[in-house]
């Protein structure tokens, strides 16, 4: 076949050759989403909670190097996590939001990183500050996430 009734018909076939493996994915939602990255985040909160134990402590008695070791080692959980969510496909219509929201928690890993660096050094006034920037990254990422509105371990920060 030629002409245009021959290229109609090799870009159907093309078409509907590809169409059942889009049919087999059911689409991403909200709710589907949300199931998949919770469980994710929840071993993450419970990892961390572990890391951090004890670290205000260190910090109120000047022993920050081993605090410092404890913000080193969390900032790596949180950029496994990052890794772990970015795996996750998001729903379409929130590609963007969850691209801003693993963003800011690459962000937070990098903020938490530079604080356990700062006090390693015994720099603590400087690791406040940027203890003061990591809160910020995740509250920016809660923000962004706000639609999400059954996410409960997904969530940065104190969550009583």
């Amino acid at each position: 076949m030629k002409g245009p009734l021959g290229t109609f018909a090799v870009i159907a076939l093309a078409v509907l050759a590809f169409a059942p493996s889009a049919q087999g994915q059911a689409e991403q939602t909200r709710e589907s989403y949300t199931e998949r990255i919770e469980p994710i985040c929840k071993a993450n909160r419970e990892a961390n909670e572990r890391i951090m134990a004890g670290a205000r402590e260190r910090i109120n008695k000047d022993k920050f190097v081993p605090a410092g070791k404890q913000f080193i080692r969390a900032s790596a959980s949180v950029g496994g996590l990052a890794k772990r969510l970015a795996a996750v496909p998001p729903p379409p219509a929130d590609t963007r939001r969850i691209d801003r929201w693993l963003h800011f928690i690459r962000l937070l890993k990098t903020r938490l990183h530079n604080v356990g660096k700062y006090y390693k050094k015994g720099r603590d006034i400087k690791a406040t500050h940027e203890s003061i920037l990591a809160e910020r990254a995740g509250l920016n990422a809660n923000n962004v996430m706000v639609v999400f509105s059954q996410l409960r371990y997904c969530r940065f920060g104190r969550v009583d």
